[in-house]
């Protein structure tokens, strides 16, 4: 690779926020396209849920129909997924090129169990609005590939982002009417209510940095580490640093 490309590629390489926030765009467009198809729903993006604590709960979407909501933790990673519902954490791998000898290197990366994720959503959300019908969607990227994924609960689902749609359909399709449009509007309204504004979010990132029980990286989603700092002026201390350093440089001093 010449230096004028590698260089290109630094500035032009999408951040882990960026990432998602296209994912989340991608799944909205998607959710979009099903009343083409005779599927009507209301959909949101990026909603801060209160807690009775006083944090949020950030939830990437929801699409609010007859049928209930559905709940979608949008995960746009590459590389090969692996994870359980019962681990507490997933991994992605990720060819990493060869090293001097010639070998091939894989980077891994751990991030919190998205369907243990999307279950504390679903929490916040009976809470909020009382004893409603969820889905819990874990839609991942096209550029990744889930080798080794499984669950067993039922109303959860892990798809690719493609395949989106027709998961919604079947689970439509297998489910009875329990909402009007009044009580869809009702919910949507709700929900729409909440502030996504700049101090909303910079709140909850705040909560997950200094939060007493969160170990989330606010920045990609990844777990924070306790490391100790080896070398400069501040040897000696300790940090919390992302798991998937060095694709994900976010520290959170102590």
């Amino acid at each position: 690779m010449s230096l004028f490309r590698l260089i290109e590629n630094l500035f032009t390489t999408p951040t882990p926020k960026e990432l998602g926030n296209s994912g989340e765009e991608s799944l909205r467009k998607k959710l979009a396209s099903l009343d083409f198809f005779g599927y009507h729903g209301r959909c949101l993006q990026n909603v801060y849920v209160p807690r009775r604590d006083g944090s949020t709960s950030e939830i990437d979407v929801i699409y609010i129909t007859q049928k209930g909501l559905f709940v979608i933790e949008s995960k746009n990673y590459s590389g090969y997924i692996f994870g359980n519902e019962q681990q507490k954490y997933w991994t992605s791998t990720l060819y990493a090129g060869k090293n001097w000898l010639g070998i091939k290197e894989v980077e891994k990366h751990r991030f919190y169990n998205p369907i243990r994720q999307n279950k504390g959503h679903l929490i916040a959300l009976w809470k909020y609005c009382g004893n409603i019908k969820a889905f819990s969607i874990i839609a991942f990227g096209d550029d990744c590939e889930l080798m080794d994924v499984s669950w067993k609960s039922e109303n959860v689902e892990v798809c690719y982002y493609s395949e989106l749609k027709k998961c919604i359909k079947d689970i439509w399709n297998n489910t009875p009417d329990l909402y009007d449009e009044e009580t869809i509007d009702d919910i949507y309204q709700s929900l729409a209510s909440l502030d996504k504004s700049s101090v909303t979010q910079a709140a909850h990132i705040n909560n997950i940095k200094y939060g007493n029980s969160s170990n989330v990286c606010p920045s990609c989603g990844g777990t924070l580490v306790l490391r100790t700092a080896k070398n400069g002026r501040f040897a000696g201390n300790q940090f919390y640093g992302c798991s998937n350093y060095p694709r994900c440089k976010y520290i959170k001093n102590i």
